[in-house]
């Protein structure tokens, strides 16, 4: 009597670029996937097929991204893979170019299709073998034919699982609350291909957030174009207030972090909340970009250095040990010395706790194109260092002031036998772009939440260890 092999499932792996909002897409796209049969891996070597979900915000993205699907590529020869697909803004941004221009590529896929993945990753072509069949009682994709407000949200039934998203596989998770954006920064393209602002449905994200709960997340990270338009399509921005206390009664639920602050839409009644809320972390990261006022118009933006520091300093006055990110541009047209002194002021006094820096680029379909006075390029760039320089030595003197007290770290890390430490994150530090805790002498578990004393500050890094 002869046996039969019982057949391996296809596997993909999916290569995620770019921010929060992608980070999103690929949970909701690899959900997808396992459901219509595939076993999502991590390693794109072991993988029958690679996705990409790209990044297009500045061009150093755009080559980024290019250059991983390049490399993906060259894994039909030299490894395993049998397709690549494209995804994520550049895919979405530049369809018909990538298509004629990038032939190693299988399939660009824009937004619109995402619901077709599978389809596309079992059709004609190299490695277009169909998956295997789901297991018995296992999810089958749910993706509503014309969904394309939220293209990676995939609504179910009422008390449904979330079949486009698979379990979470680390103690935090994203979670998007909304789509596209109705701002007309000029350095920005992003609205001219993720769309208008379109906010979820209260309802869905805490339905999501408690799915995610259930399944051992105890941080989510609430992201979107502009988190703080969250509701004004809704009925009135005092939507995303009654979610954050409607998110505080959520089971398991330890952590939310809010994302993606634009600083003129903060009202008093958004910051005593994120303040006072036991889950809401008192973590705000605002989009500021500069701080000179004609830089700013420029940029079509409001604000000012003077109204940024107000903003910190009424933040502080609710909570003294709230944490700060953001962004600035440096080399927009039109940015004289002098606005980069006023720059240098602001980040002395405000002291932020983590800021990072980008040389403007010259955007496709974006209003600066049009502005005269280009930085010279490697003007832009020696402006980076130099306030990057600046914001290392404040960030080492915040760091300094942490030593000797108390944090509570969600560790991500688990500790080694032979006393590598473990290492996770506290209120302060965000997901894969700010610094991380150590702590030292323990061997806690991953998910596991430890209070703990800062023993001494490396750079981005605390040390630590247990509390007595």
């Amino acid at each position: 009597m002869t046996t039969t092999e019982p057949t391996r499932p296809p596997t993909a792996a999916i290569v995620t670029l770019g921010c929060g909002r992608n980070e999103v897409d690929s949970a909701n796209a690899a959900g997808l996937l396992a459901a219509s049969g595939y076993r999502v891996v991590e390693d794109p070597e072991q993988a029958d097929a690679v996705l990409v979900n790209t990044c297009a915000f500045i061009e150093a993205a755009k080559r980024e991204s290019i250059e991983t699907v390049l490399d993906a590529a060259a894994l039909k020869q030299d490894g395993r893979a049998r397709k690549v697909l494209v995804m994520g803004c550049l895919a979405e941004r530049y369809t018909q170019e990538l298509r004629a221009e990038l032939p190693e590529a299988d399939a660009v896929v824009p937004f619109a299709d995402y619901g077709r993945l599978p389809e596309l990753l079992m059709g004609p072509g190299p490695g277009g073998a169909a998956p295997a069949a789901p297991a018995p009682g296992a999810p089958t994709p749910l993706v509503p034919p014309g969904r394309r407000a939220l293209p990676m949200v995939f609504p179910t039934p009422a008390a449904a699982a979330f079949p486009a998203r698979a379990p979470a596989r680390a103690p935090v998770a994203m979670v998007k609350l909304a789509e596209g954006c109705d701002r007309a920064c000029s350095f920005c393209a992003i609205p001219s291909f993720r769309g208008p602002f379109r906010s979820r449905r209260p309802t869905e994200v805490l339905a999501e957030v408690a799915w995610l709960a259930g399944h051992g997340v105890s941080e989510v990270c609430l992201v979107a174009e502009n988190s703080t338009s969250y509701g004004k399509d809704l009925g009135g921005r005092e939507a995303l207030v009654r979610l954050l206390r409607d998110l505080a009664g959520v089971e398991g639920l330890r952590r939310v972090r809010l994302n993606y602050l634009q600083p003129d839409e903060l009202t008093p009644g958004l910051l005593e909340e994120m303040a006072a809320n036991p889950v809401v972390c008192s973590y705000f990261d605002l989009s500021l970009q500069h701080a000179s006022a004609p830089v700013l118009r420029r940029m079509r933006r409001g604000g000012s250095g003077a109204a940024f520091l107000d903003l910190v300093a009424r933040i502080r006055e609710l909570d003294p040990d709230a944490a700060f990110r953001s962004n600035f541009i440096l080399g927009f047209p039109g940015e004289r010395a002098a606005d980069v002194r006023e720059l240098e002021e602001f980040l002395e006094a405000a002291r932020l706790d983590w800021v990072a820096f980008f040389a403007w680029s010259a955007e496709d379909g974006t209003a600066a194109l049009a502005l005269d006075g280009r930085v010279p390029p490697a003007a832009a760039r020696a402006r980076v260092e130099r306030l990057q320089a600046l914001q290392d030595r404040v960030l080492g003197e915040v760091q300094a002031g942490w030593v000797g007290r108390e944090l509570e770290v969600l560790v991500e890390r688990a500790g080694a036998a032979d006393g590598d430490p473990a290492e996770g994150r506290s209120f302060r530090e965000g997901v894969d772009c700010d610094g991380v805790v150590r702590v030292e002498g323990c061997r806690a578990r991953v998910g596991e939440y430890l209070r703990v004393v800062v023993a001494a500050a490396e750079g981005p890094e605390l040390v630590a260890r247990p509390s007595r």
